[in-house]
């Protein structure tokens, strides 16, 4: 798999934008990234990071007028290890700003680090339901989607268009458990029928027991929540074991850079995704430019994960200017809330809940492309409102502007 090396696999860089600081110059601010350098999430914590810097770029360095100091930490993918250099970040760095996580377990510990601090926590792409809800704090904003609204999304296209019987493959933690239980609560809305379900653990490569029930089911529509590595295994093996002429293969949340490195033959399925890096000319555009900065990337398209650290990056600069201020926490809270996020790279803005401090914006379907080149890979088929789908309020009765 291609791999982004444009920092060093240190477990701590730093990064610092704009020009150098000579006397008199503003303070720089300080953002901490909490993010996977290494582990099952590498290349997705390396376009997170790449997004961020693109849109660093895009506003010249700076945020109010004060240079941006960018302080890499690297997640492990495991919540104690990101825990630790939050920690490190805060009281040796004195960062008031994190941003970063990808998986949905370290975004919690990072999240419950943040409030007990009090400092602004942005987590760009973890998507389990309890990041705005059981474990939300007033501290933490989330960026992308739940998995409420991608596991609906995936749900409601494939029992409008591919079947009504159903095999869900879950990674077995929060995030894998979130969008099985979305896309079933569509089936069973929709007088669907379960035939099964298989979970398997983060670092799982050989899926051979898994897809041999899958194989021997009746079912129409395999339902997939799972990402990293361990996806990228699992997809190599659908094709292997022939799962695609037998049902449909549908994702609950996939990524364009765990696809990018497959054969052809292995671009087959339905996936739900947070963006497709053609569906604009904002994106493609992007997209070009990115592929410019990061000729090495996981993804040389917008993909979700670069996606996410750029919106972040352009909500924390939209917030401070509203704010007045981008180091005073309670102010860039209180601006956050509520806030429309212009410059997302998207026709409409990207709109943040004041009750949850989720971000909604778009979930799109897009199916993937057997005979693509290039880039070429899926098409877009279906795009949804993510209001459309997220948790209703009696869903998720949390109110954060109350804590």
């Amino acid at each position: 798999m291609k791999r982004m090396f444009w920092m060093s696999l240190a477990a701590l860089v730093v990064l610092t934008c704009g020009a150098a600081l000579s006397a008199g110059a503003a303070e720089p601010l300080k953002i901490g990234i909490i993010s996977p350098v290494s582990g099952n999430y590498g290349d997705h914590g390396a376009l997170e990071r790449g997004g961020m810097e693109m849109a660093l770029k895009d506003l010249g360095g700076k945020i109010l007028d004060r240079p941006v100091e960018f302080i890499i930490a690297d997640s492990e993918t495991n919540p104690d290890s990101a825990a630790r250099r939050v920690r490190s970040l805060i009281e040796k760095d004195g960062v008031k700003i994190l941003m970063g996580a990808v998986n949905s377990s370290v975004g919690m510990a990072v999240g419950a680090i943040a409030a007990e601090r009090n400092v602004l926590y942005l987590c760009t792409n973890g998507n389990s339901d309890e990041l705005s809800s059981s474990k939300a704090v007033r501290n933490m904003f989330r960026i992308a989607p739940s998995m409420a609204s991608l596991g609906r999304a995936a749900g409601t296209y494939a029992i409008n268009n591919l079947g009504k019987k159903w095999f869900f493959m879950t990674h077995d933690y929060s995030w894998g458990h979130s969008g099985t239980r979305w896309a079933r609560d569509v089936l069973k809305k929709n007088n669907g029928t379960e035939v099964g379900e298989v979970k398997f653990p983060m670092g799982t490569r050989d899926f051979s027991a898994q897809l041999l029930q899958v194989r021997n089911s009746d079912a129409e529509v395999l339902m997939i929540t799972c990402a990293g590595f361990d996806n990228v295994a699992l997809m190599k093996q659908l094709a292997e074991y022939r799962i695609h002429d037998k049902m449909k293969v549908v994702y609950t949340l996939q990524e364009f850079c765990d696809i990018y490195p497959l054969q052809p033959q292995e671009h087959r399925g339905y996936y739900a995704t947070e963006v497709s890096w053609d569906e604009s000319d904002k994106t493609k555009a992007a997209s070009k430019k990115f592929s410019e900065m990061f000729p090495k990337a996981a993804a040389p398209v917008i993909d979700n994960g670069n996606y996410n650290g750029y919106v972040a990056v352009m909500a924390l600069a939209e917030a401070a200017k509203k704010a007045g201020t981008a180091d005073d926490v309670e102010k860039l809270i209180t601006a956050l809330e509520g806030l429309e996020i212009t410059n997302n790279l998207r026709d409409k803005p990207t709109y943040v809940d004041p009750r949850t401090h989720q971000f909604l914006s778009k979930v799109v379907m897009v199916e993937g492309n057997p005979a693509g080149t290039g880039t070429n890979i899926w098409k877009l088929i279906q795009t949804y409102d993510a209001t459309q789908f997220d948790m209703t309020q009696e869903e998720n009765p949390i109110d954060l502007r109350k804590k």
